[in-house]
């Protein structure tokens, strides 16, 4: 596995708390094809897929609810320094 990409799974954590690719690209205010590619990207390194389509936004697969706890971790952690 390559080293994990900061910017990669900060979008998708965004995204799953979001409901979605077209809510997360608002709040971080760039393209949906930005944030569908860096997402991309991290399913490719990690050799999982982590969203799937649910109504008009998207769902965690199995995989992806294990990343987003990881994440979750990663990103309280970062707010109290």
């Amino acid at each position: 596995m390559s080293a994990l990409n900061y910017r990669h799974l900060y979008y998708f954590w965004v995204v799953a708390k979001e409901g979605g690719m077209a809510r997360a690209a608002q709040r971080l205010n760039i393209a949906i094809q930005t944030i569908s590619t860096q997402v991309r990207e991290l399913e490719k390194s990690l050799g999982h897929q982590l969203l799937k389509p649910a109504g008009r936004g998207v769902a965690l697969t199995e995989a992806g609810q294990a990343a987003f706890a990881r994440a979750e971790e990663i990103f309280q952690l970062g707010q109290v320094i």
